[in-house]
């Protein structure tokens, strides 16, 4: 898959957007996909120097662009040169990019994906404004957008307001090995890293830290990390007023070598951030083996219950630096801290890629594609031909049918019917799916899976005999389609027969016959929707895969003619049957249709919605922590 990443910083720069990025790219570098980042050329706090046009990092091709204005809105129009050749374009982080690549959607007509990163309600800066702006601006851009990613829980809360069904959350990932079992569960110092910003209150922690040395001489407090906003000789000046100065240490934008080294000689993390859209280094730290005491906000909060440690604190409180010596001091905290383990894993990089490249592969239709409420296999008849026979010989209960434009119009007006779809193996039926499928997803199916040609192909070349039931169509048919079936499949035994005529209250009956027969598949021949309702209720009872075969019995016994051969070429046979029988499939075949381009149109126009989201990271109860 070609991606394109588009950020408005990237490494060098620092940060949690550049940590983000950089992970992502590089994890899907690795994964095999080709990769492109487009990024700015200059580093908003670094000395204004230009970064090469282009170069490749960690198997990253990254391109970087001159921009005009300033750091909260850069524009960059040369980012269209950069995405003509990808599948798809993921945006990180709320900015012209978003706005631009919106308007000129008609242009580049790629896919997009947004991340949120927190939006742009970091600070109390023109908070009215950036409402309104969220609220229309943003609205609009994002409804050209194909799936949004919250990237915390606070994101989704705050996107769900303007673009609800096309919203999935996937938290941030972290890189959990690279300060792994890094820190000194003896030491008796206290450490914070990351952004060195005014929302961070090292102003706050400093004065906390005072009242907790107060406690425990012993202790010491590092701070460490990139000055944004905030210099670090005001928070010495803070750390002198309060008679600590000779228990505070700065690191003034540490290497990640020397950051460990720090790691190892602390205990415990502390923040005091007073807002945070997912807080990143609270998971570093814990991965690393730190005890976290965090800001009692939503994001420290979620992460202390997900990972099941930690201290919430209110740092203005100073009597809170009693409280949290004391849970330091307990037994429980290191026996917390491995337990810890395995929710950390749900942040690791390979585990949160993957969830976003699912989330690409069902925009692009990699693996299946949405056919109004259906959702249909992308599969080549090999590939349909061995999973359906994984299932036989599994003996799994698993519904197998066939969408052509029918189906999908009857699934769009029947709920029964696409719920019994929903968990069914769904093979694409005629060239209305591959019209379908062409405007919505720029491709056509590999090939045409039509059950009336799929299903023999199936039953003959089927490595082992087969033990078949057969269910469907009027008294007498499935006898003479038996006959046709044992003539071309020699090694088919055909176990027990049901005309399609009976009643509701013979199902259980049936069911237990199916059970009874030893059958390794079920052949259901009843039409839609009632074959697929009767296979998604009866299959799990009797415990065989149900193969929804439609009109194949009648095909089969000769009651139907097929088209020639020619007439099936062109895909035309619709045509054929619509001639056959015009009274009863004038309504299907002609408004019928009309009425499926007219959908299919419409879902093209609209995307990719999202119904369900990839699960978070495990979750367990808070331990070793008493809730300020």
């Amino acid at each position: 898959m070609k991606i394109v990443h588009i950020s408005r910083q990237y490494h060098p720069g620092i940060g949690g957007l550049e940590n983000f990025t950089r992970n992502l790219c590089e994890e899907q570098a690795r994964a095999g996909h080709d990769v492109r980042m487009v990024t700015l050329n200059r580093i908003f706090d670094g000395d204004g120097a230009e970064l090469p046009a282009r170069e490749t990092i960690g198997g990253v091709e990254v391109v970087r662009l001159p921009f005009r204005g300033g750091r909260r809105y850069p524009i960059a129009p040369a980012v269209l040169r950069h995405v003509r050749d990808c599948d798809l374009i993921h945006v990180h982080a709320m900015d012209f990019f978003v706005d631009f690549l919106a308007l000129t959607r008609f242009l580049h007509q790629k896919p997009m994906v947004l991340s949120t990163h927190g939006g742009f309600f970091h600070t109390d800066y023109a908070q009215r404004l950036k409402q309104v702006y969220f609220h229309s601006i943003s609205r609009l851009s994002l409804s050209r957008f194909h799936a949004t990613i919250a990237c915390s829980e606070a994101d989704q809360d705050s996107f769900a307001r303007i673009c609800r069904q096309r919203l999935t959350l996937v938290e941030n990932g972290v890189d959990i090995d690279k300060f792994a079992a890094a820190a000194d569960p003896d030491a008796r110092a206290i450490l914070y890293f990351g952004r060195i910003a005014p929302n961070k209150r090292i102003d706050r922690l400093i004065r906390w830290f005072a009242a907790l040395n107060a406690l425990d001489p012993a202790w010491s407090l590092i701070v460490a990390g990139k000055p944004m906003g905030v210099a670090l000789s005001d928070l010495r000046r803070i750390a002198v007023e309060q008679g600590i100065s000779q228990k505070v240490e700065f690191h003034d934008s540490p290497s990640d070598e020397a950051l460990r080294a720090l790691i190892g000689r602390s205990s415990i993390f502390a923040s005091a951030s007073a807002y945070e859209g997912f807080g990143i280094s609270l998971i570093e730290a814990v991965s690393a083996g730190l005890y976290p005491a965090a800001s009692d906000i939503p994001a420290h909060r979620r992460s202390c219950e997900k990972l099941g440690v930690g201290t919430l604190l209110h740092f203005d409180d100073l009597l809170s630096a009693a409280r949290l010596l004391k849970d330091f001091r307990t037994a429980r905290v290191r026996g917390a801290l491995k337990d810890a383990a395995e929710p950390l894993r749900g942040y690791s990089w390979p585990e949160v890629s993957a969830r976003i490249v699912h989330i690409y592969d069902q925009i692009l239709g990699h693996r299946q594609r949405a056919i109004g409420p259906v959702k249909v296999a992308v599969l080549s008849q090999t590939e349909a031909l061995a999973e359906i026979r994984s299932h036989v010989r599994a003996q799994r209960p698993k519904v197998i049918a066939f969408c052509n434009a029918h189906m999908a119009n009857l699934a769009r007006k029947d709920d029964r019917l696409a719920g019994a779809l929903s968990n069914a193996l769904v093979l694409n039926d005629g060239i209305g799916v591959d019209l379908a499928s062409r405007l919505r997803y720029g491709r056509s199916f590999p090939v045409n899976l039509n059950g009336t040609d799929f299903i023999p192909a199936l039953l003959k070349d089927h490595p082992e005999g087969l033990r078949l039931f057969l269910v469907g169509a009027a008294p007498g048919v499935a006898e003479r389609a038996a006959v046709t079936l044992r003539r071309l499949c020699p090694r088919l035994s055909i176990v027990g027969m049901q005309h399609g005529f009976f009643d509701p209250q013979e199902e259980a009956g049936l069911s237990d016959r199916i059970g009874a027969s030893k059958a390794d598949l079920v052949l259901a021949c009843m039409g839609n929707p009632r074959q697929e309702i009767w296979a998604a209720r009866w299959a799990p009872e009797f415990g065989r895969p149900v193969l929804c075969g439609g009109a194949l019995l009648d095909f089969l016994a000769g009651r139907v003619r097929r088209a020639p051969a020619w007439v099936q070429r062109a895909r035309f046979e619709w045509a054929w049957r619509l001639f056959q029988e015009p009274t009863r499939l004038a309504d299907r075949y002609l408004r019928g249709n009309l009425s499926f381009i007219v959908h299919a149109l419409k879902d093209a126009w609209r995307g990719q919605d999202w119904e369900d989201t990839p699960p978070p990271a495990p979750t367990t109860a808070l331990r070793g922590a008493d809730a300020a």
